[in-house]
């Protein structure tokens, strides 16, 4: 759905309305800080032997210090809602910690760390796979370019070339939800003909 979204802006850039594109821009900034906390707040939540309020603790130690980064970018473009995604994604853990009884479920843990680490490397890779060759424009011409409210003073490869984080986003929210097909497909099914006795 949300390469969807992308994919919308990539064609239209105004089909959301006028911050479509600085939004879009916004959500892969702050897809960022959260992919990288969540492998430090799932290493938290699931450490075997560490006590809860030990777990949370930790959890809301390190939240003071992916806020102040996740406030600073959301006030540099004026928006207030990555604070509460990334406060969303904070209760999320807090509350996995209340609801385990005991950490450290080794299937658990693995699916999660496979998770993040699936979305970190589609994270690099879309980076990556945008920032060198030629992307297309599609509706984002350059002629429509000033409305995307990016700001004249602005620099950098996204500011200049807002199209190749659209494709970005598209490229990275497709091979989130390709991985999660892909999980959805093969679970439940056995790794290994080989019997056990």
């Amino acid at each position: 759905m949300t390469a969807a979204a992308f994919a919308a802006i990539w064609i239209s850039p105004f089909v959301f309305g006028e911050d479509g594109v600085r939004t879009a821009m916004l959500v892969m900034l702050v897809e960022f800080f959260l992919i990288h906390a969540t492998g430090f707040f799932t290493a938290f939540v699931m450490a075997p032997g560490l006590a809860r309020s030990r777990r949370v603790a930790a959890i809301l130690g390190l939240s003071a210090f992916y806020l102040l980064m996740i406030g600073a970018l959301a006030s540099s473009f004026g928006e207030w809602w990555p604070l509460l995604a990334f406060g969303w994604l904070v209760l999320a853990k807090l509350a996995w910690v209340f609801a385990r009884r005991q950490p450290g479920d080794g299937d658990e843990l693995d699916r999660g760390a496979v998770a993040w680490a699936g979305s970190g490397v589609a994270y690099v890779l879309g980076a990556f796979a945008t920032a060198v060759p030629p992307i297309p424009r599609l509706g984002m011409t350059e002629a429509l370019q000033p409305g995307f409210g990016l700001g004249d003073d602005a620099s950098g490869l996204w500011m200049e070339e807002p199209h190749r984080v659209i494709a970005f986003g598209v490229l990275y929210f497709g091979l989130l939800c390709l991985g999660k097909l892909l999980a959805a497909l093969t679970a439940g099914r056995p790794t290994s003909n080989v019997e056990h006795g």
